[in-house]
């Protein structure tokens, strides 16, 4: 799963940086209010891509910080974790 993440945000960057390479080139050719929004879309989409790169230092990007998955507030002990989410009153 990490590793579908991270080709995906390697994704995203790269075609955000072809896009923002578009941009400058079609300011080149010629300039224009529309070029210029065009150079402020790539510009942008590239910082989003760069934000939603996963961290070095997070273990998996994709789950929220819980007890489950927490080493440092659980210090290493077992949290008892319910795994069955049915309800638990007699089905009548």
């Amino acid at each position: 799963m990490e590793k579908r993440i991270l080709i995906a945000s390697l994704s995203f960057l790269l075609g955000s940086g072809l896009f923002l390479i578009d941009s400058m080139f079609e300011i080149a050719q010629h300039f224009s209010p529309m070029s210029l929004l065009h150079l402020s879309e790539g510009v942008l989409f590239l910082i989003g891509s760069i934000f939603f790169m996963p961290s070095s230092s997070s273990s998996s990007p994709s789950l929220p910080k819980t007890d489950c998955n927490s080493y440092l507030e659980t210090q290493g002990k077992l949290v008892p974790v319910a795994t069955d989410y049915t309800d638990e009153s007699p089905h009548t």
